[in-house]
């Protein structure tokens, strides 16, 4: 029996010895070694970056569309704008008038990123939710849509600009009130 008291000490001995291993190795990890100050990132909110704008736009004829969208961005980076958008759109198809109209106010907003490249080309991503009168269902409901596309950008001086894009709605459907693709106006200008 003593042989297995022996064996015991030792297989434990051993274990004590790699459990204290991990623990000194634990406690490195969650002490890192201290950060020079000055080498700190701290981001500072600079209004000069800040642009303001939005798009716009209207059609009329058997159908009838008024958007206003204004918008609120901030530039990341030179060339890196992100930015939130509220969105109105009055909708009226007079297509098969008098026998049906439909009409609708749309409601809704959403988020964008926008890229510069070589100072006149843009690229685009924006997510949007919408809040219609769905003529399918008979109720009023919330469409989500994800734009991507490009397009061209004139600069106006400083952060200021007006651009034309080219956006695809990849979440294109029969209640989606946007052709596809999507021509969009719009403009940025900037508070510096």
């Amino acid at each position: 029996m003593s042989s297995m008291k022996k064996l015991l000490t030792i297989t434990l001995l051993i274990s004590l010895c790699f459990i204290q291993k991990n623990l000194i190795a634990q406690a490195q990890e969650f002490n890192p070694p201290k950060q020079n100050p000055k080498s700190k990132n701290n981001f500072k909110f600079d209004t000069d970056r800040l642009v303001f704008g939005g798009n716009f736009g209207a059609s009329f004829g058997d159908i009838t569309l008024v958007e206003l969208a204004p918008t609120a961005g901030y530039l990341i980076t030179d060339n890196y704008l992100v930015g939130v958008t509220a969105k109105y759109i009055y909708f009226e198809d007079r297509t098969f008038a008098p026998v049906f109209t439909y009409k609708t106010n749309i409601y809704g907003g959403g988020f964008f990123n926008q890229y510069v490249i070589m100072d006149m080309f843009v690229l685009h991503a924006e997510y949007e939710l919408l809040n219609l009168d769905s003529q399918i269902r008979q109720k009023r409901i919330n469409l989500s849509s994800v734009f991507v596309g490009g397009g061209y950008r004139s600069s106006l001086g400083g952060a200021s600009f007006f651009n034309i894009l080219l956006l695809y709605n990849l979440n294109d459907g029969i209640e989606s009130p946007y052709p596809n693709p999507l021509l969009r106006v719009g403009f940025g200008i900037g508070l510096n």
